[in-house]
């Protein structure tokens, strides 16, 4: 899908740009911008669409994001509402590819970190115990007054990235990437219609009609942008959003079922299965394990 380009304000007397985001929810729209970006969830649940990649975030979620990659958080509908007092939070960090020079990271003790700002076209989440690792150094940031020490920071933090092997590339080698501006808006409203419907399963006359396309014209179009047909995109979206019920447990399973669109419970479980890897009941029962606690009678 077409992105919105984000301008990024990085000041000039400094080296790079830390921002610290507390709002209700996470900017919706699909957009890239010319610097890399590293982002820490501290707060929030939601949909993370990167390239072709979609996935659910929470609090500790990290990635890396290599300059001009299409991406966005869809903070979960809760936290749309007018009454909702939930925030979503979270440290956000720009630089430039030379933000040390123009040829600083060509030289050979910086192969490793090269690699990684190559990688990172794609969208790179980090996991497992390199993950605290860096959660410990980002947080830090605010620590500092000394732009030494946080340009040190920061390079410490790409060292550790580019030395890990507890990381996945989000977006797939075969995205295409789009960066033209023209026809985003198109997309956005497609993609803002898809979020706030897919429980009514929009036909694909309904958001072609949204597009201002032919269905024929729509179905080549949202391909070519997403990587993925509707019916898949529209299918994950459902799976991503059941997987949110699954670990509030405040659902049966066949509730989950009908409450995120699907009209039967065989289907569900196929399409679950096929998106997620596991079965609506193993999913639950491996993310729900740690959190209940034993029956004492």
């Amino acid at each position: 899908m077409k992105p919105l380009l984000k301008i990024v304000n990085t000041q000039k007397d400094k080296s790079f740009q830390i921002m610290s985001v507390d709002e209700p929810y996470f900017f919706p729209s699909w957009h890239f911008h010319p610097d890399y970006e590293i982002m820490l969830v501290q707060e929030g649940t939601g949909m993370r669409f990167v390239g072709d990649s979609m996935q659910r975030f929470r609090s500790g979620d990290l990635v890396f994001y290599g300059a001009n990659i299409p991406h966005l958080y869809r903070s979960d509908p809760d936290y749309y509402r007018k009454d909702s007092i939930l925030r979503s939070k979270a440290i956000v960090v720009y630089f430039k590819e030379d933000f040390l020079g123009k040829d600083f990271w060509n030289i050979p003790d910086m192969a490793l970190i090269r690699r990684l700002l190559h990688q990172s076209k794609k969208g790179i989440k980090f996991k497992g115990a390199t993950k605290e690792k860096l959660k410990h150094h980002i947080q830090r940031f605010d620590d500092h007054k000394d732009g030494a020490d946080k340009i040190i920071d920061l390079l410490t933090i790409l060292k550790i990235m580019a030395s890990t092997g507890e990381y996945e590339c989000l977006s797939s080698d075969s995205f295409a990437r789009y960066v033209d501006e023209d026809d985003c808006e198109r997309m956005n409203r497609v993609y803002q219609y898809i979020m706030d419907h897919y429980v009514e399963n929009p036909t694909l006359e309904e958001v072609s009609s949204v597009a201002n396309m032919s269905v024929t014209a729509f179905c080549r179009y949202f391909k070519s942008r997403t990587n993925k047909t509707y019916t898949q995109f529209l299918n994950e979206i459902k799976i991503g959003n059941a997987c949110k019920l699954l670990i509030d447990d405040q659902l049966s399973i066949s509730q989950v079922c009908f409450e995120t669109g699907f009209n039967n419970f065989p289907h569900f479980n196929n399409q679950f299965k096929k998106i997620v890897g596991l079965t609506p009941s193993q999913y639950q029962s491996v993310h729900l394990k740690p959190m209940r606690l034993p029956n004492i009678s």
